[in-house]
């Protein structure tokens, strides 16, 4: 198979990108492989043989991921044609997670849980956060401060709701020094005290 050409062709929902140098290549036997990119959004290096031969690789590993959510998820009447529309699954799922831990799914119809998921997905302060988050280096700590946490703006202990105008991310080391104040008392709070932080909305937003 040496000497061929694939850069651009699709397999399934893998889209080969560039063929990984001889140099880079860590396996024993420096077999031809190719840095793809999935329709989910990751990346993976596949073997050239993997995609061409009788048992063709066809996506990162996201169809078995897809399945397996189909199966569990608790949301009825979701198919894998919904989840394949997602350009970012693993992005799709921290949603999904962070929607039934907040707010809870079981007694949402299918048009309201996709409503909550469509909202935040698309929303400019989530994947300010989402993105910052995934910028930073994982640690050991019990709590990871730059993780997205999905904050009530009107706290629920104190009458807020659900709705998804309520509703916004901030990072979890935001969320916890925020506690039971509104967003505008919080707003103010750090105004008065000129409490900064990287970790805070305002911050990084402003490097987006």
């Amino acid at each position: 198979m040496t000497g061929i050409d694939i850069t651009g062709q699709r397999f399934g929902r893998l889209v080969a990108v560039e063929l990984i140098p001889k140099e880079e290549r860590t396996w024993s036997n420096k077999e031809r492989a190719w840095r793809c990119k999935c329709d989910c959004g990751n990346e993976v290096i596949v073997r050239q043989r993997s995609l061409r031969g009788a048992r063709m690789t066809q996506s990162c590993g996201c169809v078995r991921k897809m399945e397996a959510f189909l199966a569990t998820n608790g949301v009825k009447g979701l198919d894998r044609e919904y989840l394949e529309g997602f350009d970012d699954f693993n992005k799709f799922l921290f949603l999904h997670k962070a929607i039934r831990a907040t707010i809870g799914i079981e007694l949402m119809s299918l048009e309201e849980y996709k409503d909550y998921i469509s909202y935040f997905y698309n929303d400019f302060q989530f994947n300010a956060v989402y993105n910052f988050w995934k910028k930073q280096e994982r640690t050991n700590t019990f709590y990871d401060w730059a993780k997205p946490s999905l904050d009530h703006i009107i706290p629920w202990s104190r009458g807020g709701k659900h709705n998804k105008e309520n509703l916004h991310f901030l990072t979890v080391f935001e969320n916890l020094a925020k506690r039971d104040m509104t967003m505008e008392e919080w707003t103010e709070f750090k105004r008065t005290t000129t409490t900064m932080s990287d970790y805070f909305i305002e911050q990084i937003m402003e490097v987006m």
